[in-house]
C-alpha cells in the first residue's frame, strides 16, 4: 500500500484534519508510511547535539535539534514535538514567518518491521499516480551508502469547489535505509521533513518560492543525529513490531443492524459499503441533512492512563475551542467518555462521540460527523447525534453481548 494512501493534503483546521486521519484508519489501518529507514553516517550539516555526544529524547529537545539544522534566518513562531519518552516514532513541527502567513516544517523519524526495506522505498512507495495527476511529482536517487533519497511534492487545491477555495502544496524529503549499519539489516528507517504553505491567500500562488530549498531540506534529514535517534530508540524500545490491528471480528453487518436497533426513532439510516470486521459507517438524517457515523470497536487492551477518547491529542492552539466532554464509571466498572465537539466560524467541522472501555479493556467507539463522507464539505452545523445520544446507545447491552 502506498506511503500516502487515503491521505488528502489538508490543513484547516484540527477537526478537519482528526476527519482525514480517522478517513484513513477506516480504509486502511495498517497504512502507517510503510517506508524504511536511512543509515548514512555522514551529513552535509554538523548536529550540535551529536557534537556533545547527546541523543535529544524529549520533544522539546527534538525541536531544539530541527531549528538548529534548518537555516537560521528563519523566524520561528510556533513549535511542538514529541520524543523517546513518549514513543519509538519521533517528530517535530515548526512554523516559521515568511512574511506571507507562515510555512509549516514537520519532521518525522519512524522505524519499521520488514524484511526488505527496499520493496517500498522511493517514489514506488506512493504508488502508481493517476493518469493526468499533476498535483504530485516524486524523484528518488540512490545515495552511496545504499540509502534511498526522495523528492516529493504535492499540491492539492479545491479552488471552485467550495465556498472559500483552498490551495496547498507540500515539498518533502524522505530518507529511506535498513534498520542497522549494513544495507541488508533487517527492517527500515525513515525520516521525512516536510515544509507545507497554504496558498489560498495568494495573489499568485505559483510565483511563491519556499523559504528552504530541496536541497536544505535533504541535508536536514541526512543529518548524523536522526540515526543516532534510531539507534537510541532500538535501545530503549527494542525493535520495531509488527503492526496489529486492534479491531475485533465483530462484521459489519452486525454493528449495522445493532446500531439501527438502538438509534432514536425517525432516523433515516444508510448502511456504508465497508465490510472491514470491528468497523462499520453509517449516514444518518435527522432531517437537517445527512452526517456520517462511523463505529470502530477494539479487542482488550491494556488499560488507559489517561481518559478515552476518541481524539488523538492535540496542541494548545488546535485544542483553542476544545470539546465539551463528560466521563463516567459505571457500576459494573465500565468506563464512558462522550464529547461534543461544535463547529465554528473558522472550523466548520462538528463531531460528536461516545467510547466504551470495558473491564476486560475491549472497547467501543462510536463516532458522528456533520459531513456525509470523508470526501465532502459539512452538510450541516451540528451532528445527527449529540454525545448524550451517542452515549445511550454505546452502553446498550447489546453491543456486549456482541463482544462475548
Amino acid at each position: 500500500m502506498s506511503k500516502h494512501s487515503g491521505e488528502t493534503v489538508e490543513r484547516r483546521s484540527s477537526k478537519r484534519r482528526l476527519a482525514l486521519m480517522a478517513a484513513v484508519a477506516t480504509a486502511a489501518m495498517a497504512t502507517m508510511v510503510a517506508a524504511s529507514p536511512s543509515y548514512a553516517e555522514t551529513g552535509r550539516l554538523a548536529d550540535p547535539s551529536a557534537d556533545e555526544g547527546q541523543v535529544p529524547q524529549t520533544g522539546e529537545e527534538l525541536v531544539a535539534t530541527l531549528t538548529e539544522l534548518l537555516p537560521q534566518e528563519l523566524e520561528i513562531t510556533e513549535s511542538e514535538g514529541f520524543g523517546l519518552d513518549e514513543g519509538p516514532d519521533v517528530s517535530a513541527s515548526l512554523v516559521a514567518e515568511d512574511g506571507t502567513g507562515g510555512t509549516t516544517f514537520d519532521l518525522s523519524a519512524f522505524r519499521i518491521p520488514t524484511n526488505d526495506w527496499r520493496e517500498v522505498a522511493g517514489c514506488q512507495g506512493f504508488g502508481e499516480p493517476e493518469p493526468g495527476d499533476e498535483s504530485f511529482t516524486c524523484e528518488d536517487t540512490e545515495l552511496p551508502d545504499g540509502s534511498i533519497l526522495s523528492y516529493v511534492t504535492w499540491d492539492y487545491s479545491d479552488e471552485g469547489e467550495v465556498e472559500e477555495p483552498f490551495h496547498q502544496r507540500d515539498w518533502e524529503v524522505w530518507l529511506e535505509g535498513p534498520g542497522g549499519d549494513g544495507p541488508e539489516e533487517p527492517g527500515g528507517r525513515t525520516v521525512v521533513l516536510s515544509e507545507g504553505k497554504e496558498l489560498s491567500g495568494l495573489e499568485d500562488p505559483d510565483s511563491y518560492t519556499p523559504p528552504v530549498d530541496f536541497e536544505q531540506l535533504a541535508e536536514v534529514v541526512q543529518a548524523p543525529v536522526w540515526q543516532q535517534v534510531f539507534d537510541a530508540a532500538d535501545e530503549q524500545w527494542g525493535p520495531p513490531e509488527d503492526w496489529e490491528d486492534p479491531s475485533t471480528d465483530i462484521p459489519s453487518a452486525e454493528l449495522r443492524s445493532t446500531f439501527r436497533a438502538l438509534a432514536p426513532e425517525g432516523l433515516e439510516i444508510i448502511d456504508g459499503t465497508d465490510d472491514d470486521p470491528g468497523r462499520a459507517m453509517l449516514t444518518v438524517d435527522d432531517g437537517n441533512g445527512p452526517g456520517l457515523v462511523d463505529i470502530t470497536t477494539a479487542t482488550p487492551i491494556e488499560a488507559p492512563e489517561e481518559e478515552p477518547s476518541a481524539v488523538t491529542r492535540l496542541s494548545p492552539d488546535d485544542a483553542a475551542d476544545e470539546p465539551q466532554c463528560e466521563e463516567e464509571e459505571l457500576a459494573d466498572g465500565t468506563l464512558l467518555w462522550f464529547c461534543d465537539w461544535a463547529a465554528s466560524e473558522d472550523d466548520p467541522v462538528a463531531l460528536s462521540w461516545a467510547v466504551v472501555t470495558y473491564p476486560d479493556g475491549s472497547g467501543l467507539d462510536i463516532t458522528s460527523w456533520n459531513m456525509e463522507d470523508w470526501e465532502s464539505e459539512p452538510s450541516r452545523v451540528d451532528t445527527p447525534l449529540s454525545a448524550a445520544e451517542l452515549a445511550e446507545i454505546v452502553i446498550a447491552d447489546e453491543w456486549r453481548a456482541l463482544f462475548s
